[in-house]
């Protein structure tokens, strides 16, 4: 009996990335490119109303990834304290290195949400860039904390996991640290270059 099973070439990122990457080749040459976006009227009236809900509730995330993925490691290294000398010295280690992979991981996905909180899509003082770099060290600092303290079987993971963490940091926080321009709006602008947009950032 056959048995059809899916191309692992569809799973690959890269094949995707190649096919997106010729589609706008192929825009960019021969496409047309649209007129100015215009905010909607609804947008425009409620512009603010719908500032304030997105806020509140990248800011419940960022609550709700701390809550269910940090506060349970922190129990697990009460416990592993409260284990039996013998014990401890498997579970402790164990426990610190939950602990750190989760603080980086959700240190990662908090750096990225905050960047997009509207406060710092425009108007981009010293003080926010400032707030945004810090914001964006954490992951880094705390995997050079979690390679100094893990088990060495967990240090190359941990590495990684602290590269990623930190890439979607500055992916999305830093051109606004480095240039004071969002994320959004640099966006915009490789989009204007490459035809898909046309106009000023519809702010």
């Amino acid at each position: 009996m056959l048995s059809f099973s899916m191309p692992t070439i569809f799973a690959s990122f890269w094949f995707w990335a190649s096919i997106m990457a010729v589609i706008i080749a192929i825009h960019y040459f021969w496409g047309k490119t649209p007129p100015p976006a215009k905010p909607g009227k609804f947008f425009l009236k409620y512009k603010k109303t719908i500032y304030n809900l997105t806020d509140a509730l990248i800011i419940l995330f960022v609550v709700l990834f701390w809550l269910l993925m940090v506060i349970p490691s922190i129990n697990t290294i009460r416990q592993a304290l409260s284990d039996p000398e013998p014990v401890k010295a498997i579970s402790l280690p164990f426990a610190l290195s939950s602990f750190f992979t989760a603080i980086i991981d959700v240190l990662g996905l908090s750096g990225l949400l905050l960047g997009l909180l509207s406060i710092f899509h425009s108007n981009l003082a010293a003080i926010k860039r400032l707030i945004l770099l810090f914001i964006s060290l954490l992951p880094i600092s705390f995997t050079i904390l979690a390679l100094l303290v893990c088990p060495a079987e967990d240090r190359w993971s941990t590495f990684k996991l602290g590269l990623i963490s930190s890439f979607i940091c500055w992916l999305i926080n830093g051109p606004a640290i480095i240039i004071g321009k969002h994320f959004i709006v640099v966006s915009w602008m490789v989009m204007r270059a490459l035809r898909l947009v046309s106009g000023e950032f519809p702010s």
